[in-house]
C-alpha cells in the first residue's frame, strides 16, 4: 500500500465478540494499524466500518481513537477522516496499555520510574540553569496560567507537559532527558485524564510548578528536588483519584 491510501479492511476476530475492555479494543486497533502493509499516512476506515470490523461499540472505539490521537499515533482531520501518523511511536503497544491506565502493576511501576526521573532532573537542572532555559520555563508557566484563566484544558495539559520537558532539557543530561521524552506522550494522557476528571486542581498545579521553577532559578538543588517530589506526589494522587483508585 502507498502512503496516504486507505488501510485495508481486516476481518473481525472470532473472539472479539460485541465489545471488550478498552485495553483490548486498543490492542485490536493497534494490531490493525501497525501491520507491515500499513504505511504511515494511511487513512483508517471510517468509524462505523472500523467498529464493525473489530466487533466493538462505536463509543468505545471513539475513546480509544481519542487516546491514540493524544499519543500522536493517529491524526484526526476534520471532514477527511483519521490517519495513521507519519511518525508513529515505536513504543505503541506498551504505551497504549499503560496510557489507558487499566493495568495497575505496570502503571505503578511507570509512575514510580517517572517520580525518580523527574526528581533527579529537577535537581540537576538547578545546577545547570541558564538565563535562556529559565526564561523558557517562565513562559511555560505563563502559558499554564493563561490556559487556566481561559478554561482551556487541552492547552493547560500541553503547557504542563512542556514545562517538564523543558526542565529535562535544562538539566543538559541527554540520557535522563531522553528517557523522559520517551514517555512524554504517556504523560500527556495522564495529565489530560486527571485534569478532565478534576479541573479544579489546576491552580494547585500552577503553584507546585512555581515552587519548582523558583528553586531551579535559585540554584537550590535540594529544594528543587523537594519541590518536584511534592508536585509528583500530588500529581500521582490526582491521577489515581481520576481512576477511582487511590494509590497503595
Amino acid at each position: 500500500m502507498q502512503a496516504g491510501g486507505d488501510v485495508p479492511a481486516a476481518s473481525p476476530s472470532p473472539a472479539a465478540g460485541a465489545g471488550g475492555g478498552i485495553a483490548e479494543i486498543a490492542r485490536r486497533v493497534l494490531v490493525q494499524i501497525t501491520r507491515e502493509d500499513v504505511r504511515p499516512g494511511s487513512r483508517l476506515p471510517g468509524e462505523r466500518q472500523l467498529a464493525q470490523q473489530l466487533g466493538v461499540g462505536r463509543a468505545a472505539l471513539r475513546e480509544v481513537l481519542a487516546a491514540l490521537e493524544l499519543l500522536g499515533v493517529v491524526d484526526s482531520r476534520h471532514g477527511s477522516g483519521t490517519y495513521l501518523s507519519e511518525n508513529p511511536s515505536m513504543l505503541l503497544p506498551q504505551t497504549i496499555e499503560w496510557g489507558l491506565l487499566l493495568k495497575r502493576p505496570q502503571t505503578l511501576q511507570l509512575v514510580e520510574a517517572r517520580r525518580h526521573l523527574e526528581i533527579s532532573l529537577a535537581g540537576i537542572a538547578a545546577g545547570q540553569r541558564d538565563p535562556e532555559g529559565l526564561l523558557g520555563l517562565r513562559r511555560r508557566l505563563e502559558e499554564m496560567r493563561d490556559a487556566a484563566a481561559a478554561g482551556d484544558l487541552e492547552a493547560f495539559v500541553e503547557a504542563d507537559a512542556q514545562f517538564h520537558l523543558d526542565v529535562a532539557r535544562l538539566s543538559r543530561n541527554d540520557v535522563l532527558s531522553g528517557m523522559l521524552h520517551s514517555v512524554s506522550s504517556l504523560l500527556r494522557v495522564w495529565m489530560s485524564r486527571a485534569v478532565r476528571a478534576d479541573g479544579g486542581h489546576v491552580h494547585d498545579t500552577i503553584a507546585e510548578h512555581t515552587a519548582v521553577l523558583d528553586a531551579i532559578a535559585g540554584g537550590r538543588t535540594a529544594q528543587a528536588e523537594r519541590a518536584m517530589r511534592e508536585h509528583i506526589k500530588n500529581a500521582e494522587s490526582r491521577l489515581f483519584r481520576s481512576l477511582g483508585d487511590p494509590p497503595a
